[in-house]
């Protein structure tokens, strides 16, 4: 029997076999991501027990995505586990087949590494290629940024405030998602510039400089986002999100991430897009 749980249904009993199975098969857990009390109706987990243990599971995000300005639903799929000793025993085709059945009129996209990207096209996947947005531009800044930790208040603050979104590809309901890429991967990388009203979360390695997210609380453009900028020797920015909203001209070219490709069920409907990196599961 496949079970359905989400963030209102799940008990610590749950959260704890969860966590368990997502650490047997993927090597971390769930659990700093529970803990923040971010978990909402938004993301389903579908799965299979045998004997009080989670052997399998697939888990969907609910996301209300922004196409070309217009809102529309789409289920992101992610934590595909089966425990090792399950495997071969059609167990996440099981739950994928009832998960789109019960949304058969829902468009769905996920990520997949390169051991099963012969798995979702028999579900109706067809692989995509988003692209990178970037700039190039040479940057050695002395900047005004400011770091924030993950238990500083004003980080939350500022991702229940966001209100600029692109009109090309974005995410309206992405607040969950945001802090499990926070909690994991961007804990170090997390800075405020109060004089915009903006949160950025940005990375440098040698001379790119990866801006991987900008939650801004009031229009900005982007000409008053560098000064505050306090990185060094820079000569590339790449985003981590699609920037049309600060108001710049940008080029593009794919998108390339080791052992990862994009799979759409259906079709976005845009082009020139980048799957934002903080939306991701």
């Amino acid at each position: 029997m496949i079970v359905m749980t989400n963030g209102v249904t799940a008990t610590k009993e749950f959260r704890e076999l969860y966590n368990e199975l997502i650490l047997n098969v993927f090597g971390f857990s769930f659990e700093k991501w529970h803990k923040q009390d971010v978990w909402n109706e938004d993301y389903e987990c579908y799965s299979i027990f045998d004997n009080g243990c989670m052997i399998a599971n697939v888990s969907v995000y609910k996301m209300r995505l922004l196409l070309n300005g217009i809102q529309r639903e789409y289920l992101q799929f992610g934590a595909v586990a089966t425990r090792e000793e399950y495997r071969g025993k059609g167990l996440s085709r099981t739950i994928m087949e009832h998960i789109l059945g019960k949304y058969p009129d829902t468009q769905a996209f996920l990520l997949a590494n390169d051991s099963v990207v012969e798995l979702y096209p028999k579900f109706g996947f067809k692989p995509t290629r988003d692209k990178q947005p970037y700039l190039e531009l040479k940057l050695d800044n002395a900047g005004e940024m400011r770091g924030l930790t993950v238990l500083d208040t004003r980080l939350d603050a500022y991702m229940r405030g966001r209100n600029q979104h692109s009109k090309i590809f974005d995410c309206l309901n992405s607040y969950g998602v945001n802090w499990f890429h926070l909690l994991y991967s961007y804990q170090d990388s997390v800075y405020e510039i109060p004089e915009l009203d903006a949160l950025v979360i940005a990375r440098q390695r040698d001379r790119v400089l990866r801006l991987v997210d900008v939650m801004a609380q009031r229009p900005i453009h982007f000409n008053e986002l560098l000064p505050y900028l306090f990185f060094e020797n820079v000569e590339v920015i790449e985003f981590g999100f699609n920037p049309d909203w600060l108001g710049i001209k940008y080029k593009l070219r794919d998108y390339e991430i080791e052992d990862t490709h994009l799979f759409v069920k259906g079709d976005f409907g845009v082009e020139g897009y980048i799957l934002p990196l903080l939306i991701r599961t």
